[in-house]
């Protein structure tokens, strides 16, 4: 769990090291808001915390709380001096800051506006505290200090808020290890980590002190190593993250019985979950798989993913903020990420593209295509984003782009050079619908020309010579293949061999005619990726001769 990664930090390079400067790397998604932030932070193990609310995002990095805003930009502001930061819990109103310190043994209340930490709560009687889960005036804590199973000095406590210095009201049960928790409703889980076949004990806490409801076997339902619960508000259904069975398991907290599941097959570990948007979506993150899901909650069905190849997830580190998503990632290079999606949770529109095939150089290319919402409908008049993306790599915007009110639009382009140029159009959404996106590609190139010259007539049994030129762009195609056919008028099609182009683009072939009627000559030259295909006919009458 995360304390043990303090200490493996502790002994490797010391507080001092752990901060090393923030900086903004380029986002990766299709949205022009989409952000991925570098925290300053380099992890050995993945372990970090994510709190999202009022208007700001709150991440634990082994001895402080970095901050950002909801645009996924660093504020510059933390909270220092706390030893071993785990797990972060926000309370409704987003006022008060509850921060897991593994470090001193304690949990640490935090003024969020002031960024102050306003009192520590001494649970060295439960040493290790790490997970977290907040409801109402009560703060429930998951502690233990065990790195291998078969430790016996894990549980959780219940600490009453209100009072100047609560007691802990442990649930009376002993964990290997520090449980993750969830509560919602009269409802409080918590769930046995590090464990093959773990268990899940269900509490009532509507009462005066917390009752056990009863307990969901892991090894039914096939979990195996359980990182993270979520429940619904109502605190009726629970959702698991486990590294198996590959999805999100669904529980009943009445019956205790498993009844669904998001996502049927296996992309990886499941490692984090939490419910949004008035309980209408679930976000899900999967670690040495997609990183990102977004589900329906009453269809179950995917309606969003979203991947970081260089990255991987974070247990635990997915967060609602409105219609956006939070997920804290680490690179490849182990550096701490903070990945804002924005607008998933809205429901889709679409952006569909129509181009031409390829267009000449020197020539307009015109795009066209329709923005629509999920439900066919369009959006009105909306701006777009349009990028269009030479050969060479350079991107540059092409200005004015809107919709018209049926959300059709058109736009022209005459491409400065050839190649393959991609146009990118982008809808950055409304407070209605998701933003979308979409590319065309237009292959760009030169215009062909190829000449076929020879005489106007021919004698049966005398050669003919033929010559040419191509052209690409006005210039010599040395070098290109030129193939040729030979059509006889009442006798049929025939090839003959093809011919190559000299250095200033010419060529020739010759033909002997063996029978008095109407000659056709084609040639053809297919073209390249920068240089059209074009053709030639050149057609004679071939005589039988006086002699």
């Amino acid at each position: 769990m995360r304390h043990s990664l303090v200490r493996r930090l502790a002994a490797h390079c010391g507080a001092a090291g752990l901060i090393m400067g923030l900086l903004a790397v380029a986002a990766p998604a299709a949205s022009a808001a989409d952000t991925t932030t570098d925290l300053g932070v380099s992890l050995d193990t993945f372990d970090a915390g994510l709190a999202v609310g009022g208007g700001r995002v709150f991440v634990s990095a082994q001895d402080r709380i970095i901050v950002a805003d909801t645009g996924g930009k660093v504020t510059g502001e933390t909270v220092t001096g706390l030893p071993g930061v785990a797990e972060l819990a926000l309370n409704a109103d987003a006022t008060r800051l509850y921060a897991a310190l593994t470090g001193s043994n304690e949990v640490a209340e935090i003024d969020t506006a002031a960024l102050t930490v306003l009192r520590r709560i001494d649970l060295s009687a439960h040493p290790c505290p790490s997970t977290l889960a907040l409801s109402g005036d009560w703060l429930w804590v998951g502690h233990g200090c065990g790195d291998e199973v078969g430790g016996d000095d894990g549980g959780a406590v219940g600490l009453d808020l209100t009072a100047a210095s609560p007691a802990p009201v442990t649930l009376g049960r002993v964990h290997a290890r520090p449980p993750v928790l969830a509560v919602a409703g009269d409802t409080l889980v918590a769930g046995e980590t590090g464990m093959h076949s773990p268990r899940l004990f269900v509490y009532d806490i509507g009462g005066a002190a917390p009752a056990l409801r009863g307990e969901i076997d892991g090894e039914k339902a096939n979990l195996d190593r359980l990182k993270e619960l979520a429940l619904t508000t109502d605190g009726a259904t629970l959702i698991t993250a486990a590294d198996a069975p590959g999805h999100f398991t669904t529980f009943d907290t009445t019956t205790l019985t498993q009844n669904g599941a998001y996502g049927d097959e296996w992309d990886g570990y499941a490692s984090a979950v939490a419910i949004g948007s008035g309980g209408t979506r679930v976000a899900a993150g999967r670690q040495w798989g997609t990183d990102f899901t977004l589900y329906d909650a009453a269809t179950r069905a995917a309606v969003f993913s979203a991947d970081q190849p260089d990255a991987e997830l974070i247990p635990g580190g997915v967060a609602f903020s409105g219609p956006d998503v939070f997920t804290l990632l680490r690179s490849t290079t182990g550096r701490l990420l903070l990945w804002r999606l924005h607008g998933v949770a809205l429901p889709a529109s679409e952006l569909t593209l129509t181009a031409p095939e390829r267009a000449w150089l020197g020539a307009q290319v015109t795009v066209a295509g329709r923005l629509a919402r999920a439900e066919g409908k369009s959006p009105g008049i909306q701006p777009l984003t349009v990028t269009r993306r030479l050969p060479d790599g350079t991107t540059e915007p092409l200005a004015g782009v809107k919709t018209g009110a049926d959300g059709r639009f058109t736009f022209t382009d005459t491409p400065p050079d050839v190649g393959e140029v991609t146009y990118t159009v982008l809808w950055d959404g409304d407070v209605k619908s998701r933003w979308s996106s979409a590319s065309v590609t237009v292959p760009v190139k030169h215009v062909s020309s190829l000449i076929l010259d020879g005489p106007a007539s021919g004698t049966v049994g005398e050669p003919l010579r033929l010559t040419g030129v191509l052209t690409a762009g006005g210039r010599p195609e040395p070098g290109a293949t030129i193939t040729v056919q030979r059509s006889v008028k009442g006798v049929g099609i025939s090839d003959l061999p093809p011919v190559t182009t000299n250095a200033d683009g010419s060529y020739a072939f010759t033909d002997t005619p063996g029978t008095a009627t109407k000659y056709a000559y084609f040639v053809e030259w297919t073209g390249h990726a920068t240089a059209g295909e074009e053709h030639a006919v050149h057609v004679l009458t071939v005589t039988a001769g006086t002699g």
